[in-house]
């Protein structure tokens, strides 16, 4: 690597977190609406929805990463009633999964970041037994759980 591309890559990788996080006067930032949806939104950890998983069949388990970050990140969580929805595609193929209102459902990304948006916008469209899986894809592989290769 010469000296200027490592110059212009460090100059992008301290630029990037401001990038992500720019305040826009007036305007409510993303970080802004996950913390007013935080005690909307039931969360649960691993070990519950590992046992959540194991025992109902029933479960509608939502990762709402686009297929290049299921890509990415080396995976998804490996339970049969996974399914992919992406977050911008969730209002409109949400009933094809869950088709009563009462279904469990348990949504989750990649570090909780989108994820209780997701959640909370389920509950406005009349889902009543919707949770977060607030430690994301990034907390079940690091327990070591089972993760289904992309």
């Amino acid at each position: 690597m010469t000296k200027r591309t490592l110059i212009l890559v460090l100059a992008v990788a301290l630029t990037f977190p401001a990038i992500l996080n720019a305040r826009v006067a007036g305007v409510k930032s993303g970080d802004d609406l996950v913390a007013e949806v935080a005690d909307k939104v039931k969360n649960i950890d691993t070990a519950t929805l590992e046992k959540e998983i194991d025992t109902n069949p029933d479960l509608v388990l939502v990762d709402i990463r686009t297929y290049g970050e299921i890509s990415a990140m080396g995976g998804a969580i490996d339970a049969t009633q996974n399914v992919n929805i992406p977050r911008g595609w969730l209002e409109f193929r949400i009933g094809k999964h869950a088709q009563s209102k009462d279904v469990p459902i348990v949504v989750y990304c990649g570090g909780n970041i989108r994820s209780p948006l997701a959640a909370y916008t389920l509950t406005q469209m009349g889902y009543t037994n919707v949770r977060n899986y607030a430690d994301g894809y990034l907390g079940w592989k690091k327990a070591g759980m089972p993760v289904a290769k992309p």
